[in-house]
Formats: C-alpha cells, structure tokens, sequence
C-alpha cells in the first residue's frame, strides 16, 4: 500500500509545483482504495470520481453519436473469400508446397488477386511487391521438384518455404517505402532489409507488401496525411486501430496470412483486438528489432518488441521459431506439447475502475466469463483476481516513457534525429490547416516536451507503482506455469477519430509494455455490431509457448477467425 503523506510535495509559488500538487490530489483520487485518505474525504472522493466519470461519459457519448449520424449509410465490408487457398493457414499451406500438393506461385498470385480486391476499401497496402516475389515463388516450387533435398529437410531448414508475408512499414524492406507515414520522406526507400524480415526470408518466406501505418507508429489508429486512413475490413466506417492496423486489417480481409507487427503499446494486440485476429507480444528482447523506422533506440527497447500479427493461432509459434531461431526455440520449448489443463488461470474483467477508462462493455465481459466457463470444465485452476494498481496502467506506461530522451518525437516528425524542433509551433501550424501532420502526433510531441518535465515527482511515483505491479504480477505468474486474461480494449473497433476521445481506454494493452510481459490477443467472436474482439492473455517472461497454447485451444473452442 502507498501512503500518500510520504510523497508529500511543497506547495511553491512555482507553476509547476501547483500543477504537480493538483496531479498529486488527482493521484490520490484515482487509487481511492490504494491511497491514505482521511475518513472526512471520502464523500469528496466519491463525488470527484463520479464527475471525472461523468465528463468522461458525456464526451465519448457526445462524439459517438455524431460520428454515428455522419456515418448513416457509409458501413461497407470486404467481399467474401472465393479461393479456397487463402483458408488455409501459413503451417498448412508451407506442409502442402513441401510435398509439391501445390505450388508457391499458386498461393502468392492467390494472395496477390485477393490484395487488389480488397485494398480499395481498407486502404491496407502503400506498396507490393508483386513481381519480385512471383519470381521468388518460382524458385521455391522449382526447390521442391528438383529433390535436392527431402520434406523432412526441406520443413528443417526452410520452414516457411514459399508463403508469403507482408509487414508494417515501420518495417524496412529493401526497394520498398521507408516513410513511416511523414510526408517529408515521400519517396525515400529502404536500402536493405530490417533483421526480421531477413530472419523470414532465411526460413523460405516471401515478403509480399508493406501495410499502413499510423504516423511514426505513435498513435492507436491508422492514419498519416501520407498514405490516409485504414478501414476496419467488417465495417469500413470503423477503426482498425493503430499502429500495426494496415496488417491487421489486411490479414483479418484475408489478404495476407500472416505479417509483421511492432508494439510499443498495444500497436500488434489493438489491431489484432479490432479485427478478430491473433496478435502475440513477445518477451522482450526475444526478437531482433534492427532495421525499423522511426529507429528502435537503445533507451526504447525495453518497451518496444517486433512480433507475430496472424489469422491461424498455430501460426504464430511458426513465425516467432523463424524469428528468433533453432536455438532459443529449444531454450523455450517453443514445440514441446502443453498440457492444458496445468496451466492456472487467473483474470480480470475490468481494471478495477479507473474513472479515465470507459467500463468495459457486458458483451466483452460475457465473452471473458465464456472462456473462464470452458476453461473451468475442462479442469483448469481458474481465479478471479483484484489487482488494484492496473488501474493506473495508462499512468505507468507514460511514467516509463518518460525516461526515454533520445527518441524526441519532434524531431522525427521532422526527419531529423538530432536537430531540435519545436513542437508547439507544429500545433500552431495545425490550428492554422498548414501542418503535413496528424493531430495526435503533434499532441504527443508536445507532451513529451512541455508536461513531462513538469510531472517528474509524479511521474516518479508512477514508476513506483509499476514496479511493485510488475512484482505482484510475477508473483502470480511464477514459478508454476499461468497465464492472466485481461481485456485488450473496453470496446469493440469504434468510429475513426473516437479513440481520441479518450486514450486512457489504452491503459488495457499498454500496461503490459511497461512491465515488460508478453501477452497474445486472442479473438472471442462478435459484438452485436458485428465486430470482432478478443481478449490479452498475459504470462511470465519466457513462458510465450503458454499464452499461444492457451490462444491455439481457445480457437478450437471458440472459432478463432471468422471471413468478413
């Protein structure tokens, strides 16, 4: 338990001393139960909460319903999927090249129909690939029949022989687009490939495209006035998140099987969440992140992972054995069998009330209780449990980020990593319809050079507060083998722009940044919109093989994907 009185600030006649004590106040607000408050505050408490609420509700209903009102009669979907390779996942489909049951050229020009048909709506793809890699495809297929080597060895040294993969841009393929949506790097191109995508090519993978970003992938929807706005392929009126939203959206449209993601908070799982697919964080440092723009920077990687995005939850152990090799595979027993049912469980279905966040909607919490339902029935030790300070996740997140001072967003909006930019005259330039950047970015640039300096006692608090929730939860989830299942969102895929309506509904993916844990977005089915969700499924550092055991049962249970 935190004591308030012992981070007791001075009341200074400096303006940033005022600011820090009323985040101070609003601190002791939101942790109520963590906190020491006085008996005669409490009804204090409970009225601030309820206002803070109470703002919160009326701004997200207020912006909901408009973009309800102007979105009447725009809701379009991607067409049904007519060629039966492109339901088959990237494990099958790579089984089936190897034993010459069909081809590579087959599946990349099936892959590459299915691109032109759907990118029109979604917005998906900058750029492809297309000829490079029907000629790659040609060379893998002529492998196969030339014998040189058997099946066996064919699926142990090339594992993914022939199947094609796209990325998001952040990712750099040679020849292909590095621009990370700035429109001051149009036209500038990637000279070699980034370290993951040499890892899938060295396992017989052929990158196909480059999927949208948000801009410098520092925002939760897919948007940049480079390459504009990417569609949610099951309703084209909502969001598909950000920042690794274009190759959500072009998996769940079946345009890719499976893809590159990066998430520095929740840029796979949102994604994945929106649009009904499997996400999976890695442990950090597992995977390499060499070769991405904006530049994975020493201070960020602790935050930072490149991972999995695809439609089959078998084939996210298939890609992350490819990306971090023979070796570390064994370490973590990536293949041996799981049982199940010795797995212990522990969830929660909310944060524990933030009155930041909206509350999670019945829908997705019926959906949790379903999966805790089947898990119970089927013999696994299943919990309930009430960890208070994720409800600061959002807090925590920005508190370790705060750290990070190399990586100034200003200056890579700008191109430049070194020269000092001024972010605030960015915002005046947007004010004025002169700026060639998003809102949110210019916002998170002034952000990190005009509130944080001011928040340092805050924020060091903040810090305190993730250690001991990364401690509580370790504790849970070691030594014996669990996992913990928490919402990714609150929500299924809002209207574009609503999330910046109130970003603190990040918090539920965003946390397990901060502390370092890898989780695996796992689909549960539809709201009664019609959209996707899903839930995380969290677990101990170097326990992956875990959370995508649990995602690969729950897709046998639950359907895993479903065609737009």
């Amino acid at each position: 338990m935190f004591n308030c009185q012992s981070f007791a600030f001075s009341e200074g006649v400096l303006c940033s001393e005022k600011l820090e004590l009323a985040v101070w106040r609003a601190i002791r607000i939101i942790m109520d139960q963590n906190a020491v408050i006085r008996p005669t505050e409490n009804f204090a408490v409970k009225v601030i909460n309820t206002f803070i609420g109470g703002i919160r509700s009326t701004v997200e209903n207020s912006v909901h319903g408009v973009l309800t009102v102007l979105n009447l009669g725009c809701k379009q979907k991607v067409p049904p999927v007519d060629n039966e390779l492109l339901y088959f996942s990237a494990t099958i489909l790579a089984e089936k090249i190897r034993k010459a049951e069909i081809t590579s050229e087959e599946v990349v020009k099936a892959y590459i129909n299915r691109i032109s048909e759907v990118n029109g709506l979604i917005n998906a793809v900058i750029e492809g690939r297309y000829e490079e890699a029907m000629n790659e495809a040609r060379l893998a297929d002529q492998l196969v029949r030339s014998g040189t080597l058997t099946e066996a060895e064919l699926a142990e040294k090339y594992p993914l022989l022939g199947i094609p993969f796209t990325a998001k841009e952040a990712i750099l393929i040679k020849g292909l687009p590095s621009t990370c949506g700035l429109v001051c790097r149009k036209g500038m191109t990637a000279e070699e490939d980034s370290e993951p995508v040499q890892r899938l090519k060295a396992c017989g993978g052929i990158p196909l495209a480059l999927t949208n970003t948000s801009e410098i992938c520092m925002w939760w929807e897919t948007y940049n006035k480079l390459h504009g706005r990417t569609n949610n392929p099951y309703d084209t009126t909502r969001t598909v998140g950000g920042s690794s939203g274009g190759e959500a959206a072009l998996i769940a449209a079946a345009g890719s099987v499976i893809g590159i993601g990066t998430d520095l908070g929740g840029s796979i799982r949102l994604p994945a969440f929106f649009t009904g697919i499997f996400g999976h964080k890695p442990t950090q440092g597992l995977v390499p992140i060499g070769g991405q723009f904006p530049p994975a920077l020493e201070e960020i990687s602790p935050y930072v992972v490149v991972g999995p995005m695809t439609r089959y939850a078998t084939d996210l152990k298939l890609m992350l054995s490819a990306f971090i090799g023979k070796d570390a595979t064994e370490e973590l027993k990536l293949f041996s069998p799981v049982d199940i049912r010795s797995i212990k469980v522990y969830y929660m279905l909310d944060d524990g009330g933030s009155p930041g966040s909206t509350p999670v909607s019945p829908e997705l919490k019926d959906a949790i209780k379903r999966v805790v339902s089947v898990l119970s029935m089927e013999g696994l030790s299943v919990q309930e449990v009430k960890i208070k300070h994720l409800k600061l996740g959002f807090l925590i997140w920005c508190a370790y980020l705060s750290k990070v001072k190399e990586q100034r967003i200003a200056n890579i909006m700008k191109g430049n990593v070194k020269k000092d930019e001024d972010a605030h005259l960015e915002m005046l330039k947007w004010f004025s319809g002169k700026s060639e950047h998003t809102f949110p970015i210019i916002l998170n640039a002034c952000a990190q050079d005009y509130l944080a300096p001011v928040m340092r006692k805050p924020l060091e608090f903040f810090i305190q507060c993730g250690d001991r929730l990364k401690e509580e939860l370790l504790k849970l989830l070691q030594p014996e083998p669990a996992v913990f299942l928490y919402p990714t969102f609150p929500h299924a895929a809002a209207h574009h722009g609503q999330i910046l309506a109130n970003p603190f509904n990040a918090s539920y993916s965003v946390v397990f940044n901060a502390l370092s844990l890898p989780a695996t977005q796992c689909p549960l089915g539809f709201c009664s919109n019609g959209l996707p969700f899903g839930v995380q499924i969290a677990t101990a550092p170097g326990n992956d093989r875990l959370s995508i055991s649990l995602a690969e049962h729950l897709e046998v249970k639950l359907g895993g994907w479903t065609p737009p």
